[in-house]
């Protein structure tokens, strides 16, 4: 049976590959945007003179791209620009496959439960220990995150996950040199070889890597620009080459798969910063913390717990084991926190996830999941996906690493969390909590079912019909959450050619659609906090002490719904102006008192359904 499974990995490893290479050549021809505006031109640069293009900053990638670029040049009188660009990356996926099959090559070999003693095995078993790297070989290079990166986009992401690979298998070898001078060579490639660097001071912590070996990697990086500052290239350009690309775009995220896609990207000016800064801190953390920690043996021995308790309590994780665990971790959790990411830059936690997967069958569902969360996102360039379908996957991401990070914890048997910083992020859900329930009721009151239950109510007309108003006024509140400019509301006009507002009205709408718009966003960051501290509760273990603020949050919350509804309902004594006012007939003071009543209710039976439903004396 055994061996009858080792053939049908191999045949499926076949498989694979064929499909594989039969997807990209029917990818290959096709073009994009990132292609015509950069890469293609890039080319034909090269193409007119390789020694003159290289002593300029013809390109905004790093030179050593560039010297790929140049080289698929030679072959112009044989394959087609826009092939020989693509074969680049598709060449560095090979280079990956080879990777990867050599890191699950290192897998250790099967032992008996709750042991770490070798036995020797059977040739049925080891023909099935030699399938099993082939497979993930194949499966790596018919990912079709993988595929669609280098075959179909022409993107370069392939050639500094390939070096990231080899500094991972040169330090699961046990080459802590080599594997700095590989990771010094990803550098040169892509900035984004930054992201397995966490997982690097890991090691450096634990005295794996020599601090003196980090400094390898701005000497790689100052080799490979050596040619082009020999060329004419000012050796001041090419250190700036990265600090150039972070300026190109301005947005808070290029369709990145993490929490700052669901933010108002209107705060920009504040988020990055305050981001960069958290993140700075969650990764010090995460790394302080691993560094000290023991990680016990994976998912598939933990049942030998219950018959071996002492044994497994004294075991560990093999160095590869750990090594891949950590890896995976750096790589997608990194990207995950910083703001500015692009669509692309979870590729190194695709590719790592297949050899996860192989390590700890039991996390699976981890590449699969990856495979949707990044072609989700790179679809949002490349086929137009929707906005809702990319903050799905983002939502999606924030679950997996949830899970990842939890794993992490029970592999290590920590405990939770620090209490005083528990307790702080505690209290700052319960601030949280009145925001969330108010925000919830605002947008109820946005919506036209609102509309519907007010008109429901008979009411004076002021000489306008019930559809008349329900239309005008569905055009206002459309206003309020839009991007419309004021000209807008002037434009509106009765069939009669009267204009719907006046000036004063104008004026008082464009107002309540500042302060709507900006509570609005307060709600949206108030809530996605809330998301993050129920996910750092969940994966640190601290949940209890969170559920505790919540309750906390409730009872803050119905003292503020009633005062909320007393204060609206007191300070509702008149019209907002004349009985004829447009504002007036669409919004009556009855319709402003059901609101006020509405958002009371709402924050006070909620908070109270929160306080009962997180006691605090648990």
């Amino acid at each position: 049976m055994t061996f009858l499974k080792a053939n049908t990995l191999k045949i499926a490893a076949l498989l694979l590959t064929l499909l594989s290479v039969a997807l990209r050549v029917v990818a290959i021809p096709h073009s994009n945007q990132d292609l015509v505006s950069f890469n293609l031109i890039w080319y034909e640069t090269l193409s007119k003179g390789v020694a003159q293009a290289l002593a300029t900053d013809f390109a905004n990638y790093t030179p050593p791209y560039t010297y790929f670029l140049a080289l698929a040049t030679l072959m112009r009188g044989f394959i087609a620009p826009l092939t020989a660009i693509k074969l680049i990356p598709t060449c560095f996926d090979i280079l990956g496959a080879f990777l990867i099959y050599k890191i699950v090559a290192l897998i250790p070999a099967p032992s008996p439960v709750g042991s770490r003693e070798k036995n020797p095995l059977s040739l049925r078993e080891r023909a099935r220990v030699r399938a099993r790297p082939l497979l993930a070989a194949a499966i790596y290079f018919s990912a079709p995150t993988v595929l669609i990166n280098s075959s179909y986009w022409g993107q370069a992401d392939s050639l500094y996950t390939a070096c990231l690979l080899t500094c991972l298998y040169l330090l699961m070898t046990e080459r802590p040199f080599f594997a700095m001078l590989a990771f010094g060579m990803a550098f040169t490639f892509k900035a984004q070889a930054i992201f397995l660097f966490p997982f690097l001071a890991i090691l450096a912590l634990r005295k794996k890597i020599p601090l003196l070996y980090f400094g390898l990697i701005p000497l790689v990086y100052l080799v490979a620009v050596a040619p082009v500052v020999l060329l004419g290239r000012p050796l001041l350009d090419t250190l700036l080459i990265y600090a150039n690309q972070s300026n190109t775009f301005a947005s808070l995220t290029m369709n990145a798969p993490n929490l700052y896609y669901l933010l108002p990207r209107e705060w920009r000016g504040v988020i990055v910063p305050l981001g960069i800064f958290i993140t700075a801190l969650t990764l010090a953390d995460w790394v302080y913390a691993t560094a000290k920690a023991n990680m016990l043996l994976p998912l598939r021995h933990r049942d030998a717990e219950k018959k071996n308790k002492k044994n497994f309590a004294s075991q560990r994780l093999s160095g590869e084991e750990e090594f891949i665990f950590l890896a995976f971790v750096s790589v997608a959790l990194t990207p995950f926190l910083l703001p500015k990411m692009h669509d692309r830059y979870f590729y190194p936690a695709d590719v790592l996830s297949i050899a996860l997967a192989f390590y700890f069958p039991a996390l699976w569902f981890v590449p699969i999941l990856y495979q949707i969360i990044s072609l989700t996102a790179i679809s949002g360039f490349l086929f137009n996906a929707s906005p809702t379908a990319i903050a799905l996957a983002a939502l999606l991401n924030c679950v997996t690493l949830a899970v990842i990070l939890r794993e992490q914890r029970l592999l290590e048997e920590r405990e939770a969390a620090n209490p005083k910083i528990t307790s702080a992020l505690a209290w700052l859900a319960t601030l949280i909590v009145p925001i969330v329930l108010f925000g919830l009721g605002l947008n109820f009151l946005l919506s036209p079912y609102f509309l519907r239950s007010v008109y429901a109510i008979p009411a004076d007309d002021y000489g306008m019909s019930k559809s008349e108003r329900f239309h005008w006024a569905t055009q206002t509140l459309d206003y309020l959450t839009s991007d419309k400019k004021i000209t807008y509301l002037s434009a509106l006009k009765f069939e009669n050619g009267k204009p719907v507002f006046n000036e004063s009205e104008t004026a008082l709408v464009e107002s309540a659609k500042d302060i709507t718009q900006n509570a609005l966003k307060v709600w949206q960051i108030a809530l996605l906090t809330l998301f993050m501290l129920a996910w750092l509760a969940w994966a640190g273990n601290w949940t209890p002490t969170l559920r505790r603020g919540v309750a906390r949050g409730g009872w803050l919350t119905v003292g503020a719904g009633g005062a909320f509804g007393g204060a609206g309902l007191i300070g509702m004594t008149h019209q907002l102006s004349a009985a004829k006012d447009t504002l007036n007939v669409l919004f009556p003071i009855q319709a402003l008192q059901i609101a006020f009543l509405f958002i009371a209710i709402l924050m006070v039976g909620g908070g109270i359904w929160l306080a009962k439903t997180n006691p605090q004396d648990e």
